[in-house]
């Protein structure tokens, strides 16, 4: 594991810039190291995982995507304020952001949240199409992992309803996750996406919900734009964002 922070100098326009910026890169640093220190102090459990510390001089987004290249990252995790940060409403959420240019798997942990065992994830599938169903691979290891029932929620229709397109793919992934402990529940578009995903959430007490991040849009896509945006900024409870594969 990897903890990365990112910093940039805020310097004042005029002619000693140069001679400021090394001593406030060190006072940013002290910092910072100190931050660390209280990290491995209130999460002792630190002890127990391999990881390393890295503090680096770039706006938050531009670390992270640098960082996750440079140690071939497999998951990004981030933490996000949702509604209760003003400017993240008004300017887009840094985890937001880096949702849409990641190309590895995102986990968001909301403000204030507390980690309990996993005993139910839902995947809100749209089922359009995967190119690689490998990318699925997680969650089936966090099914494994905590011994966590798999709930495939599809919003818009019902097995026998579905498109040529849409029966092929939903039957993909009827094979994909056919070992894996799991159930599918369908619920019909007569009500917002998000707000079909918010109730099955409430009903059914999932730990984790997990989405696709979609690149393009798709009429009827359970990804699209808006649905991304409200999903991230106003969660409650972690989110799993898994990238389209093309």
């Amino acid at each position: 594991m990897t903890l990365l922070n990112c910093y940039t100098l805020h310097l004042p326009a005029t002619e000693v810039t140069i001679d400021l910026e090394p001593i406030l890169a060190s006072e940013y640093e002290k910092r910072t190291e100190k931050s660390f220190k209280h990290l491995r102090k209130i999460t002792p459990e630190l002890e127990h995982v391999p990881y390393t510390e890295i503090i680096k001089v770039s706006f938050v987004n531009d670390g992270i995507q640098q960082t996750a290249q440079e140690i071939d990252a497999e998951l990004i995790v981030m933490g996000t304020k949702g509604e209760q940060n003003n400017t993240d409403a008004l300017l887009g959420s840094n985890t937001y952001h880096i949702i849409k240019k990641s190309k590895v798997p995102v986990l968001v942990i909301p403000e204030g949240a507390k980690f309990k065992l996993l005993q139910k994830v839902l995947f809100a599938a749209d089922f359009k199409h995967i190119e690689d169903m490998s990318g699925l691979d997680i969650i089936k290891s966090i099914s494994i992992l905590f011994k966590a029932k798999v709930e495939i929620l599809h919003v818009g229709h019902g097995w026998s309803e579905l498109g040529t397109r849409q029966t092929a793919e939903a039957s993909a992934i009827v094979d994909y996750f056919d070992q894996t402990y799991h159930s599918y529940h369908f619920i019909k578009k007569e009500i917002d996406v998000e707000d079909a995903i918010d109730n099955h959430l409430k009903t059914h007490h999932n730990g984790l919900l997990v989405l696709i991040a979609r690149k393009h849009y798709f009429p009827g896509s359970l990804f699209q734009k808006k649905v991304t945006r409200n999903t991230v900024m106003h969660t409650k409870l972690p989110l799993l964002i898994i990238p389209e594969i093309r």
